[in-house]
């Protein structure tokens, strides 16, 4: 196939349904493609991949790393800045993302997991997505921040919206007028903070600043607004697709309830097989060469993580869902400068959880034919999703 003749339309059902035939197709005969409807170029073999994400002189997060960025993201979150600036930030944040702090939420995410399977019991099917996996993440992620049961509620219809608006498979992610709904709620909260200190993300970020940390209000609003929008587009659409992959490879569902010291593994092998995280935006700086086309100065790239995962030339038998798999480089929770500071609070938070739910719903059943996806370039997973067990 010539690459003049390469094509495919993001608006098919089809695409989102499975986009890793489309992927390999584009890696094979157009690694560099240009799609004409949105006037972005989409890259997707594993070494470019690996390339943009580490060289941030030429694919630079300067403009934001959503397709379409928000004005009051950009420049103040991790995801819109380059190093220097972007490490500064990282060192700050990730003091409230530690492992110390996660590890002393596991008893409660436990506890919350636990109530809300009892809850189902007499039950024989639910909305996975609706009944367990948003609710118990929203929890979680709720205790992160510091929220109270009201304040949790409220940000989760704040980020109901998110990859749901109708600008389309690449466009804004939210409408403008909620950006500005999430910032006004998140700087509230934060004004509490400032009477009430705890050990809250909101509390952790505030005692840098007063600590001479390099941070501003506008920066600790916009990056808790990445948090709480990260935890429902990267976790709240993960978690489905692990239930998906497993139910898909009874198999290797089987090795999980026989061995729960496993999960971990799946969890890792979910990640890359059919990450949440299908691609993020680049801006590019210079002229560059991907796949012998160059992608001209000052165009917007998006650089397909899902496909890279899924690149046989980079990973053996990368098709293969294979729970065993030594560990690989991959890209789920992206690479290089902006590798995903709460991976290691993701994977405790779906570990804990998951501790629970699979011995619970056992050889479950889904009904794909009743699922609803999410239908953008950026993420990958259900918005709707019936389990029977």
């Amino acid at each position: 196939m010539s690459l003049s003749n390469v094509s495919f339309d993001l608006f098919n059902d089809n695409f989102f349904d499975d986009p890793y035939p489309t992927y390999r197709m584009l890696r094979e005969n157009a690694p560099a493609y240009f799609d004409t409807q949105s006037g972005m170029w989409l890259i997707t073999r594993y070494a470019d991949v690996d390339r943009a994400t580490n060289d941030f002189e030429i694919f630079s997060s300067c403009r934001g790393n959503v397709t379409v960025d928000s004005p009051m993201r950009v420049g103040k979150t991790l995801g819109s800045l380059d190093p220097p600036r972007h490490d500064e930030l990282r060192r700050v944040i990730q003091r409230a993302l530690s492992p110390a702090r996660m590890n002393a939420m596991v008893p409660i995410i436990r506890e919350q997991t636990q109530k809300r399977l009892a809850e189902l019991r007499g039950r024989e099917v639910c909305d996975f997505v609706a009944d367990v996996s948003k609710p118990l993440l929203f929890e979680g992620i709720g205790r992160l921040l510091g929220l109270d049961e009201a304040a949790a509620a409220r940000s989760a219809e704040l980020a109901a919206g998110l990859f749901r608006h109708n600008d389309g498979p690449m466009g804004a992610v939210l409408p403008p007028e909620r950006f500005v709904e999430i910032a006004a709620f998140l700087r509230e909260q934060l004004d509490g903070r400032q009477e009430m200190p705890g050990d809250d993300l909101f509390s952790v970020l505030l005692e840098a600043k007063r600590q001479g940390a390099p941070l501003n209000e506008d920066e600790i609003v916009a990056n808790l607004s990445t948090v709480l929008l990260a935890g429902n587009a990267s976790a709240g659409h993960l978690f489905p697709n692990i239930i998906h992959a497993l139910w898909l490879h009874p198999d290797e569902r089987r090795k999980v309830l026989d061995d729960p010291n496993r999960i971990s593994a799946a969890i890792e092998e979910s990640v890359r097989w059919d990450t949440s995280t299908q691609s993020f935006a680049r801006q590019v700086m210079k002229d560059v060469n991907v796949g012998g086309v160059v992608i001209p100065r000052d165009s917007r790239a998006v650089i397909f993580y899902a496909s890279a995962n899924r690149d046989s030339e980079a990973i053996e038998q990368a098709d293969r869902f294979d729970i065993d798999r030594q560990r690989v480089k991959h890209f789920g929770f992206g690479m290089g400068p902006h590798v995903c500071a709460g991976a290691f609070v993701a994977r405790s938070m779906l570990k804990t959880i998951m501790e629970e739910i699979i011995p619970f719903f056992g050889a479950y059943e889904l009904d794909v034919a009743s699922a609803n996806r999410a239908r953008h370039v950026m993420v990958r997973g259900y918005t709707k999703l019936p389990i029977h067990w």
